[in-house]
């Protein structure tokens, strides 16, 4: 069979050819893995070495013929071993070369070399053969023996099976791929031929060298590294990562049929089997409408939205269903009752597809749906707006309280911008906020003007919340409160505090001040009608004084609660107030202990035992103050022996509201209520025996409280005064909570 053929210069050229596709490859399979590199490195090696055994054996005087023919198979023996594991590697089915299974594969090159490389001490490989010749060169042709049959039946059987995961690759895989699956076939291919030369000229079995295939598989390995980027991109590779995806992803071509489909697609949208070459029109649910939308004929503005009428039928029988999306189309797929859904974004087939086309990706987003629902049932009972913002600004959800509320529909507002309904000068805060929080669960706080929509302007309260804060939207949220009402009572309150404040003293100490000249000039008889008015007149100047301490007292500052020494606060106050009141007997019982308040508690103190005597009747007043630590609170009692405080002035302070059938004769008592309830305290009035009354405010101990920040007293910020002079929060304030990710 070699007699007409060059064989010598055939083996010089196919030892070259497999350092020449050795470097190449090496440069090219850096990316690959150490499986696929190492075993193709395995197979370059021993072809080199089989190739150069070849040479040297042709050119070897026959006597010494064996110790080339060693050479020889030490090539060729773990050629075809090297070439399974790379295949195997090479087509992505490494998860079955687990080294118990390379241990098996090497088992048989290991045995087949030892028998070999010790011959001729026994003839177990090959036996004693004569001298003949290949081509113009003598060489010794040996006998094969039982191992060497059994060798090449092994090899035969292990490169068909190499054979037959190229062929499964080819049927499996993109088009592009195939030119270099098919150098492989043909590479691979090589040993199947190694049985038929035997047949032909069975003098040469045991040398096992084809010079004439090795350059043949060795030429087409080359083309398929330089020419097809053989280790650039593997196939397998490339369907791993398809297959693995949780995405449904579907490419079709030009001609509308589907080339690749991965394994989510088929589950998720029930794709018939075979599904590659159908036509995607056919077998995709709204297969017509979704290949117009992956060719830009059908933006996603004009789609119509999804109703029960509008479903197009699929194949296997369910429905399916289009409507409008921010990141594409949203495809609902109804099937028996229970809904499927899917965002569907187009991309273009990327650059090492053979063909034209685009790929359709499906995003399952049916327990987002699921959650939104639960979302929307929660927000759609609240007098809140809840308003969901896209990344540019567009309004893509509202809630129904938008109608009752800032006087809109929600297909009045769903689509447009956002900021087209703010005040001009508070827009581009909004579009600040919306910014800042975008892909974080930050939260900011603040207040701007809205067109309603009767043409009003309004005022919200905003919340503005990261798109992270919530997975079930796909934007930011924003939660509006109209507290126009509640600006407006402010507003007036301001201006009725300035009055009292400020108008109302004024005027009275004028009235005090001719009150005086007249007690000074006029006789004993009418004196007494001048004295009244001035004692009138200084009561209006103290309470209008009154009311600016305890505005200045409340809402003057922010406070944080803090531990604060009540006992000697108290000891303190009782003191002073002795001072000032001298024939009043107080008598006290008063333990070291602290609260977790805030100082303010002096004034309450001051207060309340003012309040006991100023009000008493009796002749010798009394008064009793403890303080005393019980659990995990303190107390603090004043006890009084005067006519006690009535019974409608009790309910109104316990209660909080003020009617104008029943009402409280001064202020002290608010200001001690207002104060403790600011300080997470209770308050509580009760009778004395005989008579008088009983007042405890009990607070939280420092153990108990812990280190916490004060809430917002008398009600918050809707409830609290401001000073007319008092610089107000501009328009567009904000105020930040949460965390930056």
């Amino acid at each position: 069979m070699y007699s007409s053929l060059p064989v010598f210069r055939l083996a010089i050229l196919s030892g070259l050819l497999s350092l020449l596709v050795g470097g190449v490859a090496a440069r090219r399979a850096r990316s690959q893995s150490r499986l696929v590199a190492g075993s193709f490195a395995g197979v370059v090696l021993s072809g080199l070495v089989w190739a150069g055994g070849y040479a040297g054996y042709l050119l070897a005087d026959p006597a010494e013929s064996y110790a080339l023919l060693r050479w020889l198979w030490l090539g060729a023996v773990p050629y075809i071993s090297c070439w399974f594991v790379f295949i195997l590697a090479y087509t992505g089915r490494d998860d079955l070369l687990t080294r118990p299974v390379l241990a098996v594969v090497a088992i048989e090159p290991v045995v087949v070399l030892a028998v070999a490389l010790s011959t001729p001490a026994h003839e177990l490989f090959v036996g004693s053969g004569t001298v003949g010749a290949i081509g113009e060169f003598a060489v010794l042709q040996p006998v094969p023996g039982p191992v060497f049959v059994f060798h090449q039946t092994y090899l035969f059987l292990l490169a068909n099976a190499a054979l037959l995961f190229l062929v499964w690759t080819l049927g499996d895989t993109d088009p592009a791929y195939h030119p270099q699956v098919l150098a492989l076939l043909i590479a691979g291919s090589v040993p199947l031929f190694e049985p038929i030369q035997q047949l032909f000229d069975p003098s040469t079995a045991a040398i096992h060298g084809t010079p004439l295939l090795l350059s043949v598989a060795f030429t087409a390995i080359l083309v398929g590294v330089v020419q097809y980027r053989l280790f650039d991109i593997l196939p397998a590779a490339r369907n791993r990562v398809l297959s693995t995806m949780e995405d449904g992803v579907v490419l079709v071509d030009e001609e509308g049929r589907i080339r690749i489909a991965n394994t989510a697609a088929r589950r998720q949208l029930s794709l018939p089997e075979p599904v590659i070459g159908q036509d995607a029109a056919t077998v995709l649910p709204c297969g017509e409408d979704l290949l117009r939308f992956s060719e830009g004929e059908l933006p996603d503005a004009t789609m119509p939205t999804a109703s029960p009428d509008s479903g197009s039928p699929r194949t296997d029988g369910g429905d399916g269903q289009l409507r409008p999306h921010p990141s594409g189309v949203e495809l609902i797929l109804d099937d028996g009752g229970e809904e499927t859904h899917f965002i569907v974004s187009t991309e273009p087939v990327p650059v090492d597809t053979a063909f034209d086309g685009q790929l359709l990706v499906f995003r399952d987003i049916t327990e987002q749906r699921e959650q939104e629902l639960e979302f929307q049932a929660v927000i759609e009972h609240t007098t809140d707006v809840v308003t969901i913002v896209d990344p540019e600004g567009r309004i893509s959800y509202v809630s129904p309280s938008v109608e009752s509320e800032l006087s809109y529909t929600q297909l009045q507002l769903v689509g447009r911008e956002i900021t087209d309904l703010l005040y001009p000068d508070d827009a581009g805060s909004l579009t600040d906020d919306i910014e800042s929080v975008s892909g974080t669960d930050e939260t900011i706080h603040s207040q701007y003007r809205i067109k309603a929509g009767d043409d009003s302007w309004r005022m919200i309260e905003t919340t503005v919340r990261g798109s992270r804060s919530s997975p079930t939207t796909d934007g930011v949220i924003i939660t509006a409160r109209d507290v126009t009402e509640r600006l407006r009572n402010q507003q007036r309150r301001q201006v009725m505090n300035r009055v009292l404040r400020h108008d109302l003293r004024n005027d009275m100490n004028v009235v005090v001040g001719h009150a005086e000249i007249l007690v000074e000039a006029l006789d004993s008889e009418r004196v007494r009608h001048a004295e009244t008015i001035r004692q009138k007149a200084s009561s209006l100047v103290d309470l209008g004084e009154k009311v600016r301490k305890i505005d200045q007292r409340l809402h003057g500052r922010d406070r944080e609660l803090q531990e604060v020494d009540l006992s000697r606060i108290v000891e303190d106050e009782v003191r002073s107030v002795h001072q000032s009141y001298p024939e009043t007997s107080i008598r006290t019982r008063i333990e070291g202990v602290s609260i977790w308040g805030d100082t303010l508690v002096r004034a309450a103190v001051e207060n309340l035992i003012e309040n006991a005597i100023e009000h008493n009747d009796h002749e010798s007043p009394e008064i009793d103050v403890v303080v005393t630590e019980t659990d995990d609170r303190v107390e603090l009692v004043v006890s009084d022996n005067g006519p006690g405080i009535p019974e409608a002035e009790r309910r109104v302070i316990t209660a909080g509201i003020e009617t104008p059938l029943e009402h409280i004769s001064g202020l002290g008592l608010w200001l001690v209520k207002w104060i403790v309830e600011g300080m997470d305290g209770d308050f509580e009035i009760e009778d004395n025996e005989p008579r008088g009354s009983v007042v405890t405010l009990s607070f939280p101990t420092v153990a108990a409280a812990g280190d916490r920040s004060a809430e917002p007293i008398a009600g918050g910020s809707e409830d609290r005064p401001v000073e007319a002079d008092q610089e107000r929060t501009p328009i567009g304030t904000t105020t930040r909570s949460g965390s930056t990710h």
